[in-house]
């Protein structure tokens, strides 16, 4: 199991004498908003939302006596109990990574050479996301993308375009949006007054009322948008462009597409 902290150092835990016995993923808590109906049996369903996540691992610590486990103890202690969120990362899922902080204390249970201990993790993000964004896809590498098994040798997984449709494929089994997930959008080109995106598998149409000349970029992040660096929010539709899972039809209209670029990361239930 691998620790990555914010600032993107990782901490192996086979480097605190630590070894990983199992780690449960249980699926994602949810809520529902009922409401109940005079005359009718059950309820109605008015709302489901996503709620919290906690993942069990246990470890065996070894040590060589019990002096070594006092040290090691402090170690570990060290390695888990943080006020920051951290991610961890499973080395036979090494794709994917976790968002998390400590759930609760745990103890070490004092032993001269090895015993087993638990600890949980609440997931900040509920949702596991892939350890490389679409940047970073075409760098092929065992230990972000062989063992998908969303992504194979064969796919031909693009993120850059050049053209005014085009289709870009989310192989995560989770939608994105960018209230909630990482999604920016870079687009250059040539558009005499306004720029429609459209991704006609979701219905939603993003409209910024401006030009752009061969010199200028549009970026829509999260839920700003910028041309140059200088926010154009007020002169948009207000409305955000999200990717369901699978395939996502897209045609740009208003002008010519120089190029326009997708970076996010991909969500796993």
């Amino acid at each position: 199991m691998i620790i990555e902290l914010l600032d993107g150092r990782q901490l192996d835990i086979e480097k605190y004498s630590l070894k990983r016995l199992y780690h449960h993923i249980p699926s994602i808590s949810l809520a529902h908003t009922t409401e109940s109906v005079e005359g009718r049996d059950g309820s109605i369903f008015l709302n489901t939302t996503f709620t919290d996540r906690v993942i069990t691992v246990e470890l065996l610590y070894q040590s060589y006596d019990i002096y070594d486990y006092y040290l090691l103890r402090d170690e570990i202690n060290a390695l888990f109990s943080r006020k920051e969120s951290f991610f961890i990362i499973f080395k036979n899922e090494p794709y994917k990574r976790y968002l998390v902080r400590l759930n609760q204390s745990f103890e070490v249970t004092p032993n001269q050479h090895m015993d087993s201990f638990k600890v949980e993790f609440t997931c900040v993000n509920v949702f596991g996301e892939s350890v490389a964004d679409t940047r970073s896809l075409k760098q092929w590498d065992d230990n972000k993308w062989a063992w998908n098994g969303q992504i194979t040798w064969d796919d031909d997984l693009q993120y850059s375009f050049n053209a005014n449709s085009f289709v870009v494929k989310n192989v995560g089994n989770v939608n994105i949006d960018p209230r909630q997930s990482e999604l920016e959008i870079t687009l250059k080109g040539t558009f005499a007054s306004s720029v429609v995106i459209t991704n006609e598998t979701t219905g939603d149409v993003y409209i910024y009322n401006g030009s752009l000349t061969a010199n200028d970029i549009l970026v829509l992040k999260g839920v700003q948008s910028f041309k140059n660096g200088t926010s154009v929010f007020k002169n948009t539709n207000k409305k955000l462009i999200r990717l369901s899972a699978g395939e996502n039809h897209f045609t740009i209209t208003g002008g010519t597409v120089s190029s326009v670029d997708f970076n996010f990361r991909f969500l796993y239930l």
